[in-house]
């Protein structure tokens, strides 16, 4: 049985055409001590509903959306789901490794308009 906090995902996974508008506005990061960093992210998100015919609607936000963490290999120093429910969200995340890239989605497990502006550079505060 599916918890009612993620009911959602059944419709919009076989029921329905979502898109997203995910994106990194801004990545930043400073050390906080030896080897850890903390990484403050702003994100954007918007979410649409298609119909068969391929006209758009925007529809609320209220989605479990991985946010990530990368180093300079690629590999993840943080990668956890959020709910995000507003437009524009900030978080202020503590990894271990320096930070290369961050940002919302960071695999592209979503449909995204624009999945190349997902992720971005981290620059040293």
């Amino acid at each position: 049985m599916t918890p009612p906090e993620l009911q959602y995902l059944i419709d919009d996974t076989f029921d329905s055409i979502m898109l997203y508008e995910n994106k990194a506005d801004s990545a930043t990061y400073r050390e906080i001590s030896k080897g850890k960093y903390e990484v403050k992210l702003d994100v954007s998100a918007r979410k649409f509903k298609a119909d068969g015919l391929g006209a758009e609607k925007e529809v609320p936000l209220a989605d479990w959306i991985d946010i990530g963490v990368l180093d300079a290999k690629g590999n993840p120093l943080y990668l956890a789901k959020h709910k995000i429910e507003k437009a524009k969200t900030e978080f202020t995340l503590t990894v271990e490794g320096l930070p290369a890239k961050a940002g919302i989605d960071p695999w592209n497990k979503l449909i995204d308009r624009t999945p190349g502006d997902n992720l971005m550079a981290v620059s040293k505060q």
